[in-house]
């Protein structure tokens, strides 16, 4: 009995001397960063004079060839903004069909996976800060994580092979109560679900990424995803209609419900309540203030923009993908960065003409088809009035890449888990 008891004495001592080293060894900076100050800090947003040519003819050919006026069943709202001024902008619909109110510019509503700009950037920032490196393996931060080899950079690009928690957490939680990122990271850590493909062999887009993401961001900073967004976008732009959704509170002011496309509602689900892949809510009005502080250099360096917007499969031209963004390149060295976004009813596409600063911002509430392509149709029909790069005309870099794997079934053994690569 003495000697099992002096076993278990020893061994409680060793982890808890393993783990202190591993806190010691792992532990972030005291995060001390005080919100930006943003040189330019918008208190309004800035109209271009559309009375004059050529923005008159432009708002008035905006408006025969965008999705709000040209498909009745649109609802939602759309801006169109050029170096720094909005050229078009107008909501369409209803937010609320119960209550009757109407879509506004000011109404909030669920921007699905743009939020993943905003993780994304918000990873990088803290790499320039000095607060983690991407390149690190992520139970630097999260010793819970299971899989030894996956990096922030794998995340960020959605090259970890995680399987995506959208598709199998339901089996593992009571969908009547609503999930959260622990609860995601949880349940790679009791089930140790294998890999898709070895991390950083392929893309793959995951939610799962992200949700984990949101959850460094929470450890490193040691305040809620929630939070940080507030405390270091949102405030700081005067994104004053934007808000990061909690099912435990309740929404802080009148927002656009989402519907199915015969105007049903679509009920949120238990998987609403994890954040950073989504869950983010706002305004294309708000997102062209995040749009266009990605122009300075308050937030990010030029150096760590150029790293953001770094296609991460450059041979892949329909799945490049940066730290946050998806991409296509062309010929020339020009980036079109964009996100787009689909949650139950809402849907929506950022897309960002970089060199051009030029942008499109379509938002729904209502499930529809064509966003994305409308948001190329504007671009196109832009470019007719402004000097604007003929992004369009020139095809995508299209470059094999001789080390990529072949597409057969392979199998390994990492950190005990069972990877599959297709």
């Amino acid at each position: 009995m003495i000697g099992r008891l002096l076993f278990k004495t020893i061994f409680t001592c060793s982890f808890l001397l393993v783990s202190s080293a591993w806190a010691v060894e792992n532990i972030p900076p005291i995060f001390d960063v005080k919100p930006v100050k943003y040189s330019n800090a918008p208190s309004g947003l800035t109209f271009q004079d559309t009375l004059k040519s050529p923005y008159k003819e432009l708002k008035t050919v905006i408006n025969q060839v965008n999705i709000g006026e040209t498909n009745p069943k649109f609802n939602g709202s759309i801006l169109v903004g050029y170096q720094g001024k909005l050229i078009y902008e107008k909501a369409f619909g209803v937010a609320n069909r119960s209550t009757g109110l109407a879509n506004t510019m000011s109404t909030p509503t669920q921007v699905a996976s743009i939020t993943k700009t905003f993780t994304g950037t918000s990873i990088v920032w803290l790499q320039e800060k000095g607060f983690l490196n991407i390149k690190d393996n992520v139970q630097k931060y999260l010793w819970e994580f299971p899989y030894s080899h996956i990096t922030i950079e794998h995340l960020l690009s959605h090259r970890s092979g995680l399987k995506d928690y959208l598709k199998f957490s339901g089996r593992y939680w009571n969908s009547s109560q609503p999930m959260y990122n622990e609860e995601v990271l949880n349940q790679f850590r009791d089930y140790k679900f294998g890999l898709n493909f070895t991390p950083g062999s392929k893309f793959d887009y995951s939610n799962s990424n992200y949700a984990i993401l949101a959850l460094i961001i929470e450890r490193v900073s040691g305040m809620s995803y929630k939070k940080f967004i507030h405390d270091y976008i949102f405030e700081p732009l005067d994104m004053q209609n934007s808000f990061v959704y909690d099912p435990a509170d309740k929404y802080p002011f009148p927002y656009a419900r989402s519907y199915r496309a015969n105007f049903s509602n679509w009920q949120n689900t238990h998987q609403d309540g994890v954040y950073g892949d989504k869950g983010i809510y706002t305004t294309a009005e708000d997102l062209y203030k995040w749009d266009q502080a990605l122009y300075s250099n308050d937030f990010l360096s030029d150096k760590a923009k150029e790293d953001a917007f770094t296609p991460r499969s450059p041979w892949e031209v329909s799945k490049n993908y940066g730290l946050g963004w998806r991409l296509r390149t062309f010929p020339n060295g020009e980036k079109y960065a964009y996100h787009t976004g689909w949650w139950h009813g809402y849907q929506g596409i950022f897309s960002r003409y970089i060199k051009d600063d030029f942008t499109v911002i379509i938002l729904s509430n209502r499930f529809i088809h064509g966003i994305s392509k409308n948001s190329e149709l504007i671009y196109e029909t832009a470019s007719t009035y402004l000097p604007l790069t003929d992004l369009h005309s020139m095809p995508g870099t299209d470059i094999p890449d001789p080390n990529a794997e072949k597409e057969v079934e392979v199998t390994e053994v990492m950190d005990g888990i069972t990877i599959a690569s297709r």
